[in-house]
């Protein structure tokens, strides 16, 4: 099976947004580990792209630091 990465992993990011959860199966369905693996990355940069695209640079920092801090309370059991 010949799968486009690219053009997939848009198309699970637009699905998650979507809250599609059956478009995000029908899109996974039948990949292999290595293109599973590929995908993951794509989908996690086609989605940084968007926001890079779509949002301001204060934006994208107060993101970035959003995450930091929803990271640092996952490793230590707190709270953001």
């Amino acid at each position: 099976m010949s799968t486009d990465i690219g053009a997939t992993a848009y198309g699970v990011v637009i699905a998650a947004l979507r809250d599609d959860e059956d478009a995000i199966g029908s899109l996974l369905d039948g990949l292999a580990v290595d293109e599973l693996t590929a995908l993951a990355a794509g989908s996690v940069l086609a989605l940084a792209q968007a926001l890079r695209t779509a949002c301001a640079p204060q934006y994208i920092d107060q993101m970035i630091h959003t995450l930091q801090g929803l990271a640092l309370a996952d490793t230590t059991g707190g709270t953001p």
